[in-house]
């Protein structure tokens, strides 16, 4: 099955790279991965069924995710036919003993929240620049994304299902439905019913940030995607449109965090 070129022309000598990104029914996923010898990570955006590799299974619905290793036999049962797949595809010779260090195995299932959802959708942003810089800073980010499975994904059975599970994932909702609102931490603590203090620690013990780290990272990921996608809206009326006040702690924010200012990073992406 082609997939889609990343930007750039890759290495093959790069230690660990993105070679795809594709949307996939679970026909041309099990078609894929008998033919791929990629590694990926794929999501559910629809449908269920379950999915397992020798003693490991997993149920699959909307939000699931799992990372696949190439060469391996999987099962697939319980299919729905709305069952579809968003998938990036990675490679690199540094895979096979980075894996077998970070513990992960041929089946990991994952819940793409918290940190993990920003990295895989600053993946997606990434791999549209236009930088020369590009493939690296990929690369960059599928390490950090891969670490990052390493913490949470351990947690993953236990923490799909508990209470609090429930209650942050519904907190986590919640900033994604609302980040562009004035919300305070006292905000969020009132929507979990517990003092600031507790949501601060029960918060950074699932996603190793706090509420407001995980909000502010969050707008700076929509203001990305914003200054990327709409070339005609100013940096201005991006801070405003994301939740912060003042246009120049906007600007002083993002550079914090991504190293460069709205400006900058939009012009990486131009052509």
């Amino acid at each position: 099955m082609p997939k889609p070129s990343t930007g750039n022309s890759l290495d093959t000598d790069m230690p660990l790279m993105i070679t795809g990104q594709n949307q996939l029914t679970v026909d041309e996923l099990m078609n894929w991965n008998g033919h791929s010898r990629d590694y990926s990570i794929v999501q559910c955006i629809g449908g269920t069924g379950k999915i397992a590799a020798q003693n490991h299974e997993f149920s699959i619905r909307k939000g699931t995710a799992l990372i696949m290793f190439p060469e391996v036999t999987y099962r697939y049962d319980n299919l729905s036919d709305s069952l579809l797949f968003d998938c990036l595809s990675f490679n690199g010779y540094l895979l096979p003993r980075f894996l077998h260090t970070l513990q992960i195995g041929e089946l990991r299932a994952f819940k793409p929240d918290g940190m993990l959802h920003i990295l895989l959708h600053e993946i997606t942003l990434a791999l549209q620049s236009r930088h020369k810089d590009q493939i690296w800073h990929v690369s960059a980010l599928l390490y950090m994304l891969l670490v990052r499975l390493t913490i949470d994904g351990d947690r993953y059975g236990a923490y799909e299902r508990s209470d609090a599970r429930l209650k942050l994932g519904g907190l986590v909702t919640f900033i994604k439905q609302n980040y562009d609102q004035d919300i305070s931490l006292s905000m969020l603590a009132q929507q979990m019913d517990v003092t600031e203090q507790h949501l601060n620690r029960i918060f950074k013990k699932e996603f190793q940030m706090t509420p407001l780290d995980y909000l502010t990272r969050y707008r700076l990921l929509k203001a990305k995607e914003m200054l990327v996608h709409d070339a005609g809206i100013t940096a201005h009326e991006i801070a405003r449109a994301v939740g912060f006040n003042s246009a120049s702690y906007f600007g002083s924010v993002f550079k914090k965090y991504e190293g460069i200012s709205p400006i900058e990073l939009r012009k990486q992406y131009q052509s």
